[in-house]
């Protein structure tokens, strides 16, 4: 993908919408939606790097209510002309048609890359890279098979979303320390791979932890969060920056 004719390009992840209390949760959307306010404008485009929702899973004919307003902020931001891409995220169980069909986003189950000011930037959540997680690793790739997804479809939604909220506080609860020494450098390594093969920037997210480094001819970005840092990347003006939305 070659983006030309832009303004500005926009980096967020981890708001993980839904899981605190509900003061806290409308505090959260307040500053999502000042946020737009700022961002939604024609040429502006918004990358998603996965866990906005804390859990996010699609049925046949049926999304999680909670979700309902930011859903409404998302769909307004893209009728102002911003173009919002999501990237899936260990909490995003089953990215179906309804984001893409209903809201106007384009969805990506994995990694994605494009290019723009011929500088290429390289997306990617970031869960998965410490191969030694092993409860992580076999928890992702339970809920991920195509398999176990089928099944969850039979199952009423009211009785999903309580497997569902339990599934997501273990995935946060298996990785509450997972930002430390050993996952930085796994992140690293990562982004060294991407930035040798040809990349210029690499963002991630995941660990909530935003940080910016120099890796080689490249640099690195974690997102951080939006529930308590409200930190994001930003390139304008051939300049890629963290920045921390006040």
């Amino acid at each position: 993908m070659n983006l030309s004719n832009f303004n500005q390009l926009f980096f967020i992840s981890d708001a993980h919408l839904g899981i605190h209390p509900a003061e806290r949760e409308i505090y959260k959307i307040d500053r999502i939606a000042a946020f737009g306010r700022q961002t939604a404008r024609p040429g502006n485009h918004l990358f998603i790097l996965g866990d906005f929702f804390d859990f996010w899973y699609e049925w046949r004919t049926v999304i999680p209510k909670r979700h309902f307003k930011a859903l409404c902020l998302l769909s307004g931001w893209i009728a102002n002309g911003l173009h919002i891409y999501y990237l899936a995220g260990n909490h995003d169980f089953r990215l179906g048609s309804f984001l893409r069909d209903e809201i106007g986003i384009d969805t990506y189950p994995d990694t994605l890359e494009f290019t723009a000011d011929d500088k290429r930037f390289h997306l990617f959540h970031g869960d998965g890279l410490n191969k030694k997680d092993y409860g992580y690793l076999f928890l992702k790739k339970l809920l991920r098979s195509k398999f176990n997804q089928k099944l969850f479809l039979l199952i009423h939604p009211d009785i999903g979303m309580k497997i569902a909220d339990w599934s997501s506080s273990t995935s946060r609860d298996i990785q509450s320390d997972r930002e430390d020494t050993s996952s930085r450098n796994d992140y690293r390594r990562y982004a060294g791979v991407k930035i040798n093969s040809g990349c210029d920037y690499v963002l991630m997210a995941h660990t909530h932890q935003p940080y910016i480094e120099n890796i080689d001819n490249g640099l690195l970005i974690n997102t951080g969060n939006w529930y308590k840092d409200f930190t994001y990347g930003r390139y304008s003006s051939g300049e890629l920056t963290l920045e921390k939305f006040v």
